[in-house]
């Protein structure tokens, strides 16, 4: 279906004029009525102000898109109108309004204009698109507009076969997987190559590719900090590399597919190409792919957690039902964790052994202490002991798979799924039983370090693991205090929900502070620069330090002392205020789990400000 399928010229009204907001809804709601969707007038213009008054729909670069579903409306429809002097209507970036499109849905389960509504939003993205639909001289040209838009857009999605194909993956899944498959993507286009990219994030695989654009493609590019399956790839050309360079280098990826300079995978264990790889990467690509399969359960466990001890139930059941869940989660966080470690280095037969020394780790069951599952925790070798694990368990598959190379090939069919998992179950796990002695005493040790601590020592790990989480924005170092941090709150000891909380808000303030600095301060960035507002100030909230990335780039040597000055000062701040969270994820929007949340906000304020002050007077500006 086409958007203008939506659309009359009844409906459409250019050049238009409107003194305020409420002119303008007034205008756009008879201009629906005229095109016959609406039944009843001020049953619509109510719920589209009801639906103002939650938050506005005025966007930035001057476009509003205000809707509701109601059953006043008959028909799904859309109505437009271009204001060539603009209109206040409260948008997002402060700037007025001069394209409003109105979207009628009925509120009777029929979803079938969502799709066609979905593309439109998609193509308002676009500033040439919007600027195009206003300076339209007539409604015919405005639909005309439109039609080329959406074809264009289709004629861009449904290549047959495209040239190149790619995978983008981070540890967390939440940022540089989708940052790297844009930035290839926008490479592709101005190259005019064909790309087809496949993000492998925490919503989980979008866009995912066929056995037949693997059959047709010149090649594919893994950008990834956690390992893929590569089965699908054998008999093509892959090059493998850390998801930093698809953000940093796209057109250096594409052009070695392009150039045939990929060798042909084999099923063999491939080379991730680093620049000169550091002997640091694969470790951590193996650690970052068990801590990336873990964090949902760890965060699920904690969030519960904290709901179970945090209200009072009258039920003492539902109280029940929220502990035994909480306590199955935690259950599962070192399994999963050393487990996927164990699958990254030596593929699926090592999860059964990973999983064993993982659960060896959470049950502290060694050669001196005899296994009770009622006192698991008390004895754990935690985070430590997952980590030794799941190597271990990695390590000894791997020799284990060396071991058996020359056995006659009438045996591989029972090898990976009989010799492999059960000869690295008995090798990893009586190794693991050995160890975990020693690596009980050391998970000890360490955590008993934290108890009693005064406050000064609680301040200096908040303000360090805070800077830690700027220097590298969702790199190795950022990623080594978050997991510090999560290791922490994972085994409940004294100060470990304030080493939480002090991390989480030092790592949202790099884009906190971008924000901060391009919406107080607009005339210092340029235009392109402002439409990122809103992105920085959600993912900042979020907890997303990724975000920051784009501006880092441009001037690294002002904005990154700035935001490891800001977030230092907000770990400081945070670990001295005492705040703590025992959900080692969510950003702002978990701060109600939070003790002393609004110091915390305080915290956050004050890294912000100071880093946007710093990036604001120090960067080079463009315009």
């Amino acid at each position: 279906m086409k958007i203008t399928d939506l659309m009359s010229k009844e409906a459409i009204k250019i050049h238009g004029h409107a003194s305020s907001k409420m002119d303008a809804i007034e205008q756009m709601v008879s201009l629906m009525y005229r095109q016959g969707n609406v039944s009843d007038k001020e049953v619509y213009k109510e719920a589209i102000i009801k639906r103002e008054n939650l938050s506005t729909t005025g966007m930035v670069d001057g476009v509003a898109i205000p809707h509701a579903r109601t059953n006043a409306i008959t028909q799904a429809g859309i109505a437009a109108m271009t204001l060539p002097e603009g209109v206040d209507y409260e948008s997002m970036d402060g700037q007025p309004t001069t394209l409003i499109f109105l979207i009628a849905a009925p509120d009777n389960g029929d979803n079938v204009h969502l799709q066609v509504l979905s593309e439109l939003s998609t193509l308002l993205m676009d500033h040439d698109f919007c600027e195009d639909l206003k300076n339209a001289g007539t409604p015919e040209e405005f639909l005309s507009i439109i039609d080329l838009a959406q074809s264009a857009k289709h004629e861009a999605e449904t290549v047959e076969h495209p040239e190149v194909l790619a995978v983008t993956a981070c540890p967390t899944g939440i940022a540089h997987t989708y940052m790297a498959a844009e930035a290839l993507e926008k490479k592709a286009k101005e190259m005019g190559v064909s790309i087809k990219v496949e993000t492998q994030g925490s919503i989980g695989v979008k866009n995912e590719l066929t056995q037949e654009d693997i059959e047709n493609a010149k090649g594919v590019i893994i950008a990834a900090d956690k390992n893929i399956s590569l089965n699908r790839f054998n008999g093509l050309p892959l090059y493998s590399c850390p998801v930093a360079r698809g953000i940093d280098e796209p057109g250096q990826l594409i052009r070695i597919i392009l150039d045939g300079k990929a060798p042909v995978y084999k099923g063999e264990k491939i080379k991730v190409d680093n620049n000169q790889e550091k002997g640091w990467h694969i470790p951590y690509k193996h650690l970052m792919n068990g801590f990336s399969h873990a964090l949902p359960i760890l965060v699920a466990a904690g969030f519960i957690s904290v709901l179970t001890y945090s209200f009072t139930f009258n039920n003492t059941q539902y109280f029940d039902i929220l502990n035994v869940l909480g306590n199955i989660l935690h259950l599962f966080v070192l399994p999963v964790f050393s487990g996927y470690i164990a699958m990254s280095i030596a593929d699926r037969p090592a999860l059964g052994p990973g999983l064993v020394c993982g659960y060896i780790a959470y049950s502290g069951y060694s050669l001196k202490w005899t296994y009770n599952p009622y006192d698991a925790l008390a004895n754990s070798s935690g985070f430590l002991g997952a980590i030794v694990g799941g190597f271990l368990a990695g390590y000894l598959v791997l020799a284990v798979k060396r071991l058996f190379k020359n056995v006659p090939d009438m045996f591989d069919g029972i090898k990976p799924v009989l010799l492999y998992p059960v000869l690295g179950v008995l090798a990893s796990g009586i190794a693991m039983t050995v160890l975990n002695t020693y690596l009980v005493k050391g998970h000890a040790f360490i955590i008993n370090r934290l108890y009693d601590l005064p406050l000064i020592s609680v301040v200096i790990i908040g303000a360090s693991l805070g800077a830690m989480m700027s220097i590298d924005m969702g790199g190795p170092i950022n990623k080594f205090a978050y997991l510090f941090a999560n290791a922490l709150v994972f085994t409940e000891a004294s100060n470990s929900d304030v080493i939480m909380a002090a991390v989480m808000g030092a790592g949202m303030i790099p884009p906190l502070a971008i924000g901060f600095s391009t919406l107080i301060f607009k005339e210092r960035w340029t235009k392109e620069e402002r439409d990122t507002t809103l992105k920085n100030i959600i993912m900042g909230l979020s907890f997303v330090s990724e975000g920051a990335i784009s501006f880092m780039k441009k001037d690294q040597k002002h904005i990154l002392p700035a935001c490891i000055l800001g977030s230092f000062i907000t770990g400081a701040l945070s670990a001295y205020y005492k705040c703590g969270i025992k959900v080692p994820h969510g950003g702002i929007w978990v701060i109600y789990l939070m003790t002393n949340p609004f110091k915390y906000v305080i915290a956050l304020l004050a890294g912000t400000i100071v880093a946007g002050l710093i990036i604001t007077y120090t960067h080079k500006s463009e315009n």
